[in-house]
């Protein structure tokens, strides 16, 4: 077994990986929520087109809130690959994983989301 495979096995054995999606999938929620108040506040013809159109406006907000949360994870598989073609070549760090990258993000999310 080389040193490297041995090294990320250790590293996945300390990833608390609930804590990392729960506490992204929460933090991006709130930021979807918030961003889509922020939209709606700021544009009174965006809000009223919504609230007027019912049901159908309904489903919009709800896609558009949707349409954040699964930009948000393959937002995570950016970030990890930009870190991985990146930052090893110039800071020789390791690369990182799907989840370590998740944990970014969500660190990032927790100082930025009001």
């Amino acid at each position: 077994m080389n040193p490297s495979s041995q090294d990320n096995n250790q590293t996945d054995s300390k990833i608390n990986k609930p804590l990392i999606f729960i506490t992204f999938t929460v933090l991006t929620w709130i930021s979807a929520i918030s961003h889509v108040k922020e939209k709606f506040h700021i544009n009174s013809e965006l809000f009223n087109a919504f609230n007027d159109g019912g049901e159908a406006g309904s489903y919009a907000k709800i896609a558009y809130i949707f349409a954040i949360l699964v930009g948000s994870f393959v937002s995570v598989l950016w970030i990890k690959t930009l870190w991985n073609n990146l930052i090893p070549k110039i800071t020789n760090w390791r690369k990182i994983d799907y989840w370590e990258s998740m944990g970014i993000v969500a660190i990032v999310l927790v100082f930025t989301v009001h």
